[in-house]
């Protein structure tokens, strides 16, 4: 027969092995909370308590973002700072193969961009169809960080996965201010995609006079 004790210790034991996942996932949520809240106090208490940087959201549909992309989605220089401090990953993927450094990107936040690269992330990483953070930027038309991303050593020529090149993108959006920071890279309005289109051709299509005229120009 197990002594009295032995048995409250036991149980006591087991109840703490089945507990403590759970009681690190709600640690790790805290620390996300606290970043999606704006409170890089609280982010820096929960990371001097022993919660890991490598926090990340489990299930739902943001299930694989980790601290450091929400940091760097939500422009939150100072906990990305943290993070980093910290040991966060920077090149960790989420499951589509996204990097906390295209979350940046997609946001324009050229400032963590800049921290982010300098901690070491690679500036040429590539997802499904050929995107890149220096693609996303362009999707979204955030000059200054493609102008950030390029003097960081992200390459101008990348292309997608159809051969367009950032210029074919911006041009295609009308996003006149884009297309002249992207002539200023020095990408080519006559480079052809797979289908030997152009940018030139597509501001034609789209019947951007003021775009095809700059790129004639150039």
């Amino acid at each position: 027969m197990i002594p009295y004790r032995s048995l409250s210790f036991a149980s006591v034991l087991l109840s703490f092995v089945l507990l403590w996942p759970a009681g690190l996932f709600a640690s790790d949520q805290a620390l996300i909370n606290a970043i999606e809240d704006g409170q890089p106090q609280r982010v820096s208490i929960l990371l001097d308590q022993g919660v890991t940087p490598e926090a990340v959201t489990r299930g739902g549909e943001y299930d694989g973002k980790t601290a450091l992309m929400w940091a760097a989605e939500g422009g939150d220089v100072e906990s990305v700072d943290l993070l980093l401090a910290y040991g966060a990953n920077v090149n960790r993927t989420n499951p589509k193969g996204g990097t906390a450094l295209m979350y940046a990107a997609v946001q324009g936040h050229a400032t963590i961009i800049e921290r982010l690269v300098e901690a070491g992330a690679d500036p040429n990483h590539t997802v499904r169809h050929g995107w890149s953070p220096l693609m996303l930027a362009t999707s979204k038309g955030h000059t200054e960080s493609v102008e950030t991303l390029v003097a960081l050593g992200a390459d101008p020529q990348t292309r997608d996965v159809y051969g367009w090149t950032l210029l074919m993108r911006a041009v295609e959006r009308g996003d006149e201010p884009m297309v002249r920071t992207l002539l200023d890279a020095g990408i080519s309005p006559e480079e052809e995609d797979h289908s030997g289109n152009t940018a030139l051709v597509i501001a034609e299509r789209s019947g951007e006079s003021h775009i095809l005229d700059l790129l004639r120009e150039h």
